[in-house]
């Protein structure tokens, strides 16, 4: 992304200023078992004030849920997006690729289910649900592997959903399960594109 189209979105998001001085604090930290607490907790204070979004991140995607970069550190490296659902998008069983996240709501309703990993059969990873979280608009939720696997979905029946992602390092890769059988799945490397 340019730094002119960076601007841009900056101007039109002001909650994304925010969101970049939270995050160059709990950087200090140096330890993501400590960045991760400090930006779930300060970003549910700054999504009180969150606000009308910008009707270009409000834009959805007819096959799949739209990615969007909206900032990359130059000192620390993380990495800060918007993911925008329209109703019924989801993601498959996925992980982060071994660095630590902050998934918060900005607009409308996410169904999250957490996965475990129960056993390993060759080219087959058997996956079974842990845990289902409804994150209403204003939920946050932290990601430290090796328990970061998880789908998500919005579950509105007419509103689209926004997301707002913060990755420790720039996340272009993961790994996707898809459903094979029962419990079964593929994994795969996959590649992650912004607009």
């Amino acid at each position: 992304m340019t730094q002119s189209a960076t601007a841009a979105r900056r101007d039109s998001f002001p909650l994304l200023d925010d969101v970049i001085v939270l995050a160059d604090i709990a950087m200090a930290s140096n330890r993501p078992e400590r960045i991760v607490p400090m930006l779930v907790e300060g970003l549910r204070g700054a999504l009180a004030t969150v606000g009308p979004l910008p009707s270009w991140l409000m834009a959805t995607g007819t096959d799949a849920p739209v990615r969007r970069e909206l900032y990359r550190s130059p000192q620390f490296g993380y990495q800060i997006v918007a993911i925008t659902w329209a109703t019924g998008q989801g993601s498959s069983v996925h992980d982060h690729a071994d660095t630590w996240g902050v998934e918060a709501v900005l607009r409308g309703q996410l169904e999250v289910v957490d996965y475990r990993i129960a056993d390993r059969q060759g080219a087959f990873t058997e996956l079974h649900p842990a845990d289902h979280r409804p994150l209403p608009a204003g939920s946050v939720i932290g990601l430290l592997p090796p328990h970061d696997l998880h789908a998500c979905r919005n579950v509105g029946v007419r509103a689209t959903a926004v997301t707002l992602h913060i990755y420790g390092t720039r996340l272009d890769r993961v790994t996707r399960y898809t459903h094979v059988e029962e419990a079964l799945y593929r994994p795969e490397q996959v590649r992650l594109v912004s607009v």
